[in-house]
């Protein structure tokens, strides 16, 4: 069917539209990218793909788009930019995988892991989360990330296979950065390695998961001490994670808060139900520690208060956030790939598209419609950081209190991730 003057003008515009868009994308692409296709092994010679800027487009539109190969091939054909097969896609794509996290890898070291944040906390969110295969009853693949909670930028990624467990030593940090994690990182190499790192820590931990002495040496129950706690009042307390031939002793503080009746409740009720699923008799304990939220850090009480570090620990939310968008936004999880070689390649490719789409969202301000920059220091100058984080330009978790923290914070309920009160 022959296309009359309107659609090929019509079309003409939508291909302009596109072309500049991709070049938009482009620019955020860390430098030497297209000789790296070459370095990692994406790219060996040239045929019917005539480029890395090539690849890449295709790689993207086979991974953003959810298509099949033969669609990703047909699109290709039709586009005019590579006459390749199904086949040929096939090829390419499996042994794009180190070229793509090589890419995401220099994405990172160039945005500097959000320097130019300027707040009491640099607050570093971590979390995991799981992928599976199409037809495969378990975990396949396995995402651990770090996320900035001041800019609102994912900082680090890592993909391993369903054997890479979670760990705090999977970050990048800097001394003094705050890292906010769930109970399944309360490990004590892990907490030992962050103290080494010159950061600190607010993670929450079960009553079973580390061994207690007091600073006197005595073994101390943290089960025991919070039965003592009044309602609506935190407590804390400076203990000792006993040392070994491995990893220092450490010195950390605890603060805990009894719970309403109905979060309670809700926590046994769980606790019930995953014994009853994996077959076991839930512990008294268990039951009792329901009653509580249990946190450790390492920072000091000038830094921040009790209070200070129940609120800050709810922000952790924010992560679950970003990965329930991941997966409803970009379908992360729509693994469509049974080949292990080009499912990688399919998740790093979504994870660059993300990173990109981060990068366009921050940093829109500095695009000009002059065609080149004009102050370009300006974003670091006015408030565009979120005001609950805006502080002194000292990134000292010292620095002392903040007055309005907690006010601000106070509305953000932990039951339900994002909701305010």
């Amino acid at each position: 069917m022959k296309m009359n003057a309107n659609d090929a003008q019509e079309s003409t515009r939508q291909k302009t539209d596109l072309e500049e868009q991709w070049a938009v994308v482009l620019h955020f692409l860390p430098k030497g990218w297209q000789d790296a296709a070459w370095t990692f092994g994406a790219i060996t010679r040239l045929r019917a793909i005539q480029s890395a800027e090539a690849l890449l487009r295709l790689i993207l539109a086979y991974a953003w788009n959810d298509w099949s190969l033969r669609t990703t091939a047909a699109w290709a054909r039709r586009s005019g930019l590579a006459n390749v097969s199904d086949v040929a896609v096939l090829k390419r794509l499996r042994h794009a995988s180190a070229w793509l996290g090589h890419l995401l890898d220099q994405w990172f070291r160039s945005q500097g892991i959000g320097t130019f944040l300027k707040s009491r906390f640099r607050l570093v969110l971590t979390d995991g989360s799981t992928i599976q295969r199409p037809g495969s009853p378990g975990t396949t693949w396995r995402l651990h990330a770090q996320w900035n909670l001041g800019t609102g930028q994912w900082e680090y990624v890592e993909l391993t296979d369903a054997h890479g467990g979670e760990s705090l030593t999977r970050l990048h940090l800097r001394p003094e950065d705050v890292v906010l994690a769930d109970r399944n990182y309360a490990k004590p190499n892990a907490l030992a390695w962050i103290v080494a790192q010159q950061a600190h820590v607010i993670v929450r931990f079960g009553w079973n998961a580390l061994r207690f002495r007091t600073l006197q040496g005595e073994p101390w129950s943290v089960l025991e001490a919070v039965r003592q706690l009044p309602d609506a009042t935190p407590g804390e307390w400076w203990v000792q994670i006993p040392g070994t031939k491995d990893r220092p002793m450490l010195t950390v503080r605890i603060v805990a808060m009894r719970k309403s009746p109905q979060a309670a409740e809700k926590a046994r009720r769980k606790a019930r139900k995953d014994a009853r699923d994996h077959g076991y008799t839930v512990a008294h304990e268990t039951l009792e520690a329901a009653d509580y939220v249990l946190i450790l850090t390492t920072l000091s009480e000038t830094a921040a208060d009790a209070a200070e570090i129940l609120e800050l620990y709810r922000l952790r939310w924010q992560i679950e956030l970003a990965f329930k968008r991941l997966k409803s936004l970009l379908h992360i999880d729509a693994l469509r790939a049974f080949d292990p070689e080009l499912a990688q390649t399919y998740l790093l490719a979504k994870l660059l598209g993300a990173v990109i789409v981060d990068g366009l969202r921050t940093q829109g301000p500095d695009f000009s419609p002059y065609g080149f920059p004009v102050q370009t220091d300006i974003l670091h100058r006015v408030a565009y950081f979120p005001a609950d984080l805006a502080g002194p330009a000292d990134h000292r978790a010292g620095g002392g209190r903040s007055g309005r923290l907690v006010p601000r914070l106070a509305g953000v309920d932990e039951s339900t991730p994002g909701a305010t009160t």
